[in-house]
């Protein structure tokens, strides 16, 4: 599994997240069906302030295989005000022979 290569995609994007660079998650094509401002409001609905998760966290990530592609589908409980939550993001990561993309699908209550 890719795992070693799925959490180094999975970091910044939480990072952008937590920091609100919703622009900057729309502008890297990592924004996936939603615009900048969607995924704002996926996020402010929920309330409270995302927060970044502890490096022993990313032990936890749900990481599910699509068979027959180079291609995993990512569930993270994200972290709000310094504790995990029921928001999760939901992702797909994408490996071609020059680049592994990380796409959002979802941010959504679980």
């Amino acid at each position: 599994m890719e795992v070693e290569k799925i959490i180094p995609m999975l970091k910044p994007l939480l990072e952008n997240l937590v920091e609100g660079e919703y622009q900057l998650i729309q502008l890297t094509g990592r924004s996936g069906p939603y615009t900048s401002e969607e995924l704002k409001e996926l996020v402010e609905e929920y309330g409270g302030k995302l927060t970044i998760p502890p490096d022993e966290d990313y032990k936890n990530i749900n990481i599910i295989e699509v068979e027959d592609e180079l291609e995993y589908f990512i569930e993270y409980e994200l972290w709000v005000d310094g504790e995990k939550s029921d928001l999760t993001l939901s992702c797909t990561v994408q490996f071609t022979e020059d680049e592994v993309r990380i796409i959002i699908e979802n941010i959504h209550v679980l």
